[in-house]
């Protein structure tokens, strides 16, 4: 988990981040849990960041003063979407397509938590797959990373093969939604 301090509105708030998946992350502002969604990462370096933003619902937690208020990013942020980078993806019939005819949401993908080699491929298109079954095997600096499903679903699209290098954030598999 990771801390922050940003201001909105020029009031400072504390942020406390905690990632839960490649793209997910519970974030708590003012006491209050909200989940994020993480779009578009390309270049964390020169990019904005514009995460999706929606709301949590909480049955346990206490009720503080300042969650009543209601937060400016509980709005949906705008998605900016960028083409899909590395190999051209596996259509069902096994004819690769275009990246760009690829679609599909942020929740709709896996991207490389990391940069690395893929060592091998556990799953076919059209696969179904539960959350945790692993997809594939990710090697960055000499250690194995089994790569897990993060959602249930049938696996629509593998953009990548064993052998290939990924970048950080290029998109591996895609879901059907």
């Amino acid at each position: 988990m990771r801390r922050y301090t940003i201001s909105v509105n020029n009031t400072s708030k504390v942020v406390d981040v905690e990632a839960v998946g490649a793209n997910n992350f519970r974030v708590q502002i003012d006491g209050r849990l909200v989940d994020v969604t993480l779009d578009d990462h390309r270049d964390l370096a020169h990019s904005a960041i514009t995460p999706a933003v929606t709301a949590r619902a909480v049955a346990a937690a206490p009720a503080a003063p300042a969650a009543s208020a209601p937060l400016a990013s509980d709005a949906p942020a705008p998605a900016a979407t960028a083409p899909t980078q590395g190999a051209a993806p596996t259509a069902p019939g096994g004819a690769p397509r275009a990246a760009a005819a690829a679609g599909g949401g942020g929740r709709d993908k896996m991207t490389a938590p990391m940069p690395g080699v893929i060592l091998t491929v556990d799953t076919a298109v059209g696969a179904s797959v539960k959350r945790g079954d692993s997809l594939m095997v990710l090697e960055a600096m000499k250690m194995k990373n089994e790569l897990k499903a993060p959602k249930d679903g049938v696996v629509a699209e593998i953009y990548v093969a064993a052998g290939q290098q990924v970048k950080f954030g290029e998109t591996l598999v895609r879901f059907e939604a």
